[in-house]
């Protein structure tokens, strides 16, 4: 079924349009929230939450294209996922703010992708939520900022310490430069 057709009869609550449109999107948005959520469990939960909202909000939605459709449910996912830990995230993100003057590249290579998302993964919470906000789903500060209700001062400076943290934990898994 085309994509259009899908949403409007998802939108007019189709269930047969509704099951399509879960299998469609849910392992794309499941990974999505995995990245976000601290277990699985949580991530399932959020991501259930979060097509709960969608078709709510689905008669509102205006279709441009599949790009700009994919990227509302994904945020819809991800918001879904920071608001169930936002009380959690108040209080990690209560941390000095930097001054981020210099930027560091991050070592990367291809073979090494599994390895330097279980780095990722180690990460604290907080640095984790905006590593993966700006590095991995492209979000500018100030929207992380407006998201987590944080300052973009503390975005930035979260973003900047988990740079550092990846850095010194690839250089010492691999024994390399990350600058």
């Amino acid at each position: 079924m085309k994509v259009q057709k899908l949403i409007h009869n998802s939108a007019k609550g189709d269930q047969r349009a509704q099951k399509q449109f879960f299998d469609r999107y849910a392992d794309q948005l499941f990974a999505v929230a995995k990245r976000y959520a601290v277990s699985h469990e949580l991530a399932e939960e959020a991501l259930f939450q979060a097509f709960l909202k969608i078709f709510e909000k689905l008669p509102e939605f205006e279709f441009i294209n599949e790009t700009a459709f994919y990227s509302w449910l994904k945020r819809i996912v991800i918001n879904q996922c920071l608001m169930s830990r936002r009380k959690e995230l108040n209080t990690l993100y209560k941390l000095e703010t930097i001054d981020e003057e210099r930027h560091d590249t991050l070592f990367y290579e291809e073979s090494n992708h599994e390895a330097l998302i279980e780095l990722v993964n180690e990460l604290p919470d907080g640095y984790r939520t905006v590593f993966l906000m700006n590095a991995v789903d492209g979000y500018a500060h100030k929207e992380i900022a407006s998201m987590l209700g944080i300052t973009e001062n503390t975005s930035r400076s979260q973003f900047f310490k988990a740079r550092k943290l990846l850095q010194k934990k690839i250089n010492k898994e691999y024994g390399q430069s990350g600058t």
